[in-house]
């Protein structure tokens, strides 16, 4: 142990009498290690941030979808009734509710705006969207059935038709299949702001095409019912609906029950008449892309590794001239092969070992600055970094390997002759 030491301390002395040298060689380690941490710390941080985005907006929803009835003779409609029925007898089913999206305009003396209406069921109030109710509530259950004429107005929209968020109790008109519908505003729902890289990207996207990207479009929300009732349509029915499970685990399983449910009440268990989609299986399939594409960019930036040891081992072979009389007098003083050259490996894998500490602390420190940038938290892999200090010193190993051998290998007497 004390001679691996004295080795060092060796190599150490070395490395200070060269520093420019010795800081040049290390640049090329130094660029490997930052670009392959940087790397694969953005692409986390990218990955962890896509996944929370869409957790919460979609998180453990899985959507029922069934085919047309037309197709195997089959009428395969759930009403509110089964959806209360599935909440009692499936386990772990946590909301279900189906909602559908309608466009339309709503005009008076602010102008005239397209707008988007959501009309469904009440369980759509906390899963539709993941911002809150600012102002008023949303609707009851005893709104929904009673068929009220009530809606939900998102913020911006109300700002944009009004002029402020003081709108409850205000009516709002429009037109839905040429039959006028008036309702009545008992909520606002929060704005959804753009931040970070979204921003950014509708900032350009407005500036490279000429167009408002951020032009307001108002968003009603309110009960299926109210429209269903202009229509003369008593009890709605869906098709297609989505399941909210109490946790991502239980996906599957809620999925199975649920189609099991709709297959005895249908009796088409087996004919395929009904399609399952889970959010998870998308997040999987979105998370083996990003990884995908994270280790691909990540094993070019490795490249650069490759050539900073080919650096080192070019800076040592010059090293090993240079002391070439050093090791002569060395080896004349009885120093073995084996001491010659783990003293020129510990200088070459120190040099690269500093360059991949530094290289850490340079690709920690900008994947934090550009994840700050485009509003993903950071998170470093310390798997990533271990490996990195590990691979590093490996480098310096393996390049600094043959230098090190025809140092050790050396005549005495050759060496003690060279000038």
């Amino acid at each position: 142990m004390a001679q691996f030491l004295e080795y060092v301390k060796i190599a150490l002395m070395n490395i200070r009498s060269n520093k420019g040298r010795s800081f040049l060689t290390m640049l090329g380690i130094i660029i490997g290690i930052s670009s392959v941490i940087l790397i694969i710390t953005v692409g986390s941080g990218v990955k962890n941030g896509v996944n929370s985005g869409i957790d919460d907006l979609v998180g453990n929803q899985i959507m029922i979808s069934c085919y047309e009835p037309t197709e195997q003779g089959v009428d395969i409609e759930l009403t509110m009734e089964d959806f209360d029925e599935i909440r009692r007898t499936i386990d772990n089913v946590k909301e279900i509710y189906a909602y559908s999206t309608y466009s339309t305009h709503i005009s008076n003396r602010r102008g005239d705006f397209e707008t988007y209406l959501i009309i469904g069921t009440p369980g759509m109030d906390v899963n539709y969207s993941d911002q809150e109710i600012i102002k008023g509530r949303y609707f009851t259950d005893s709104e929904y059935y009673a068929g009220a004429k009530v809606c939900i107005i998102h913020e911006d929209s109300a700002k944009a038709l009004f002029g402020n968020v003081d709108v409850l109790g205000m009516p709002i008109e429009f037109v839905f299949y040429g039959m006028p519908v008036e309702l009545e505003i008992i909520g606002v729902r929060e704005e959804e702001e753009l931040t970070g890289v979204f921003a950014y990207l509708a900032d350009s996207m407005e500036e490279a095409l000429g167009y408002d990207s951020r032009r307001v479009i108002l968003y009603l929300e309110l009960p299926d019912t109210v429209i269903m009732s202009r229509f003369g349509i008593e009890k709605p029915a869906y098709s297609y609906f989505t399941v909210i499970s109490e946790t991502a685990e239980s996906q599957h399983q809620v999925a199975q029950d649920v189609v099991d449910y709709m297959e005895e009440k249908f009796d088409c268990k087996g004919k395929g008449l009904i399609s399952v989609e889970s959010f998870g299986d998308y997040m999987g399939q979105i998370n083996q892309v990003l990884d995908y594409v994270t280790l691909f960019i990540g094993l070019v930036a490795a490249i650069s590794l490759v050539v900073g040891g080919i650096g080192v081992m070019n800076i040592m072979l010059v090293s090993v001239t240079e002391r070439t009389r050093e090791i002569g007098i060395r080896k004349a003083l009885g120093a073995r092969t084996s001491s010659i050259m783990l003293q020129f490996l510990s200088e070459s894998a120190i040099i690269t070992l500093l360059g991949g500490i530094i290289g850490i602390l340079l690709g920690v420190g900008g994947a934090a600055l550009i994840c700050k940038i485009i509003g993903f938290s950071v998170k470093v892999s310390a798997g990533a970094v271990v490996g990195a200090s590990a691979f590093s010193a490996g480098v310096g190993i393996f390049f600094g390997l043959y230098p090190a051998r025809k140092a050790a290998k050396l005549s005495p007497i050759e060496a003690l002759r060279h000038e």
